[in-house]
């Protein structure tokens, strides 16, 4: 078996409390592990611990017990081999889109030439051509994402981390944001583990979906996610995509109810955001 991407053992965090406050448990025991280009998605009940969990991936916090290997290494701080990107682009205001795009190249001490070739590439690659002079106050949500994404991978990562990335989009955008989501993985191979509180977007990306239940969240459901690639939105109305739902929403404790799981999911994921 080759050595996966991510190893995650027995991975517990506990906050300490200030002030004679008790201690915040939030991971409890996790352990699961990812492959390399592996796309896992990661749901759970809001405040359960998943972007505590991202910051665990990325290096930036220290587990309280158990350990992370990033190929087959032992994360002990910060990894330059991570992009991650958050619900809120964060673009740089007074920097520009190739700007923005630059920045970890720029961060990193590549030659100037090399890094404007790269910067470039991803434009193109994101579709962005003819925007590279434009400030992020004349960007749509979605434009600025793409280039939120860009500078993420830009610098070519073997992992890409994602929180909630498209959250703050509206549906039609967040629904074309998939497309280029999957686009972006399939022609640079990162790894990628992307945490959501949609189910639909879930299924409609990912490998595997990973189910944390409440704090401090243990892991209820390592569901393998058969639909065939590449995957399509129409996918949310197949009765297959309603059974995958309904274990989803099981292990997340959620009433099934007389609707299909697939018709009330696709009906949220088409409301506004």
């Amino acid at each position: 078996m080759p050595t996966p991407l991510l190893d995650i053992r027995d991975l517990t965090v506990v906050y300490a409390g200030e002030r004679n406050a008790p201690d915040l448990p939030v991971l409890d025991g996790l352990t699961f592990t990812v492959a390399e280009r592996e796309f896992v998605a990661i749901l759970g009940p809001s405040g359960c611990g998943k972007s505590t969990l991202l910051r665990v991936l990325a290096g930036l916090l220290p587990p309280t017990q158990g350990q992370v290997r990033f190929a087959g290494r032992p994360v002990r701080g910060p990894l330059r081999e991570v992009g991650m990107v958050f619900q809120s682009a964060n673009l740089l205001p007074w920097r520009t889109v190739l700007g923005n795009i630059l920045l970890p190249l720029q961060l990193q001490g590549v030659p100037e030439a090399q890094a404007r070739a790269q910067a470039l590439d991803m434009v193109r690659l994101l579709g962005l051509e003819g925007f590279e002079d434009t400030l992020p106050r004349d960007l749509s949500g979605g434009m600025a994402q793409r280039v939120a994404l860009g500078r993420a991978l830009v610098h070519r990562p073997r992992l890409l981390l994602l929180d909630e990335p498209f959250a703050n989009l509206d549906a039609l955008t967040r629904e074309s944001m998939w497309g280029e989501l999957l686009r972006l993985w399939r022609a640079r191979g990162q790894t990628v583990v992307m945490v959501t509180h949609s189910i639909t977007e879930a299924l409609l990306l990912a490998d595997r979906v990973l189910v944390l239940g409440p704090r401090p969240a243990r892991l209820r459901l390592d569901l393998t996610v058969p639909l065939p690639r590449p995957r399509h939105a129409d996918m949310r109305f197949t009765p297959s995509f309603g059974s995958l739902v309904a274990q989803v929403r099981a292990a997340l404790g959620w009433p099934q109810g007389e609707r299909s799981a697939a018709g009330r999911e696709a009906a949220a994921s088409t409301a506004p955001a």
